[in-house]
């Protein structure tokens, strides 16, 4: 066999076992349950993603990764579903991928949360939120949520800029914005 032959043939065997490593692999997950009353589990990762499944408070799920705030799971329901949620309405270990919200953004999103009106709070920045409409709520109420909203997002976090909400209709995103205003 010619130094070629034997070159290209090491390379082979090279190349096969980090193959059948990558292959064994075990991907890392951890457990996350599920804090919001009841939570929409999307195809993507932000709220332009369709809704591909709901989950409720105290449901459990593995999440491996993460874009930004949000969050890929696999639920653990019937439909064994995969999909994103946002980060802020799952309970996770310390040791995720990223840190947590702090002391006030967690207190900010329970408040959110239990308000009722609110199927879903994201986070979008520092001065931009995005919530849904439970069911049932008027729209015409949305300009009013989501002043108060904003305005408690940029008080309670001592944001020294404007803070735009933007509030989407029980639906989602698909039928367009119900609401979008700021607190100055």
């Amino acid at each position: 066999m010619d130094r070629r032959a034997i070159a290209a043939f090491l390379c082979f065997l090279v190349l096969a076992a980090t193959a059948a490593g990558a292959a064994n692999e075990t991907r890392r997950s951890w457990e996350a349950t599920i804090s919001a009353r009841l939570l929409n589990v999307r195809a993507g990762p932000g709220e332009g993603h369709a809704i591909v499944t709901k989950l409720k408070r105290g449901d459990k799920a593995r999440a491996f990764d993460e874009d930004g705030r949000w969050v890929h799971i696999h639920s653990f329901d019937d439909s064994g579903t995969t999909g994103w949620v946002h980060r802020s309405f799952i309970r996770l270990p310390k040791d995720f991928l990223a840190p947590a919200f702090g002391d006030a953004e967690n207190a900010f999103l329970e408040w959110a949360s239990e308000r009722g009106d609110l199927s879903e709070v994201s986070v979008e920045s520092d001065n931009r939120i995005s919530l849904v409409l439970s069911v049932g709520v008027a729209t015409a109420s949305a300009d009013e949520i989501a002043r108060e909203v904003a305005c408690a997002w940029r008080d309670r976090l001592e944001i020294n800029a404007s803070v735009v909400a933007t509030v989407w209709p029980p639906e989602g995103p698909q039928k367009g914005w119900v609401a979008q205003t700021s607190c100055p």
